[in-house]
């Protein structure tokens, strides 16, 4: 769990930015949720791991999945000690629905929903292990669900997203930089698995993020 409030890291993050007086907190804490989310999707944190049971119904093949995870990683078969195989949707609409029903083998994602094949013969106990996102920093006092060093790259990412906001694109790079340096710094044996020369172009336009900051997101 992080150290810093939310507060403290919007203040940080003023202080570093310079007198804008043309932004309002609202606005920054959207940067500042932009950067814990990029964060949180980019680096393997064990606290992020959680799993949600799903027994099969006979005949079913779709189920309810995880309200909003960041990715589900595997779906296991509890009863016969199996990991069933993820295929792409394209792949899953193909196979042939007349097939018997048996144990299932395969899954795939769609949208909330987890999609199984072939369709389960019975009552099949299934654990889906996937990665929460994580809740937005919404009130003074939040702290984030991440070791506290993630604490500065948020706050170094966060002023990356507000001087890209504002039009400052090289100033934005410096600081992504940063981030970038610092969490290799930190990072022992957590998977740093987004393409770290390439983060830049991925960040959002000022249009994007001013676009977020209107609809709340």
């Amino acid at each position: 769990m992080g150290v810093l409030t939310l507060l403290q890291i919007r203040t940080e993050l003023d202080s570093s930015m310079g007198d804008r007086s043309n932004v309002d907190d609202p606005r920054r804490d959207v940067w500042i949720n932009l950067a814990y989310t990029d964060i949180a999707s980019g680096i393997d944190f064990t606290e992020l791991d959680d799993d949600l049971a799903i027994p099969t119904v006979q005949g079913q093949n779709n189920y309810a999945g995880p309200a909003n995870p960041l990715i589900i990683q595997l779906v296991r078969d509890e009863d016969n000690d199996n990991l069933l195989t993820w295929i792409p949707n394209s792949e899953y609409f193909r196979l042939d629905r007349s097939v018997a029903q048996a144990v299932p083998k395969r899954w795939t994602r769609r949208g909330d929903e987890i999609l199984i094949f072939p369709n389960p013969n019975g009552v099949i106990n299934l654990l889906a292990f996937f990665k929460q996102t994580p809740p937005p920093l919404v009130a003074d006092g939040n702290v984030t669900i991440l070791p506290p060093y993630v604490d500065n790259a948020v706050l170094l990412l966060g002023i990356a997203y507000g001087l890209l906001a504002v039009g400052e694109d090289a100033r934005a790079t410096t600081w992504v930089n940063r981030a970038i340096a610092y969490l290799g710094s930190r990072l022992t044996g957590q998977d740093f698995s987004f393409l770290l020369g390439g983060l830049t172009q991925t960040q959002p336009t000022a249009a994007d993020v001013v676009e977020g900051s209107a609809s709340g997101t």
